[in-house]
């Protein structure tokens, strides 16, 4: 368990510091805002990409394409380690809960119980 905490919080710094080269590498680039860098690089990781803003020059093209690729990558590689965390804790819920419901009813005395006959 302790380990997909360590792997999620990984993810989560791994993106924000693909954000923050992305920004500056854009507001280097294009001679955008840090505003509209950090906008660009955020819809394009999540692949949105609604064109209000397009890169003019080849290297950021290129920047934009690195980007795209390694973050949405990193993105799904995360939230399969979230679904795979998430999913070991409700199977584990599960086994506590049969375990708990097995052993209450070893436990019970059913008065109502029949011997079986031998009468056929």
């Amino acid at each position: 368990m302790d380990g997909a905490k360590v792997r999620i919080g990984s993810i989560v710094i791994l993106l924000l510091v693909i954000l923050l080269i992305g920004t500056l590498v854009f507001h280097s680039l294009e001679q955008w805002s840090l505003l509209d860098s950090f906008y660009f690089t955020s819809t394009t990781l999540m692949t949105i990409g609604y064109g209000d803003l397009v890169p003019t020059h080849n290297a950021s093209k290129l920047a934009t394409v690195a980007f795209a690729l390694s973050g949405v990558a990193i993105f799904f590689y995360g939230l399969g380690i979230i679904a795979g965390y998430y999913i070991q804790k409700g199977q584990q819920f599960e086994e506590y809960e049969t375990a708990k419901i097995k052993e209450i009813v070893s436990n019970m005395s059913l008065p109502f119980k029949r011997k079986k006959s031998l009468k056929k």
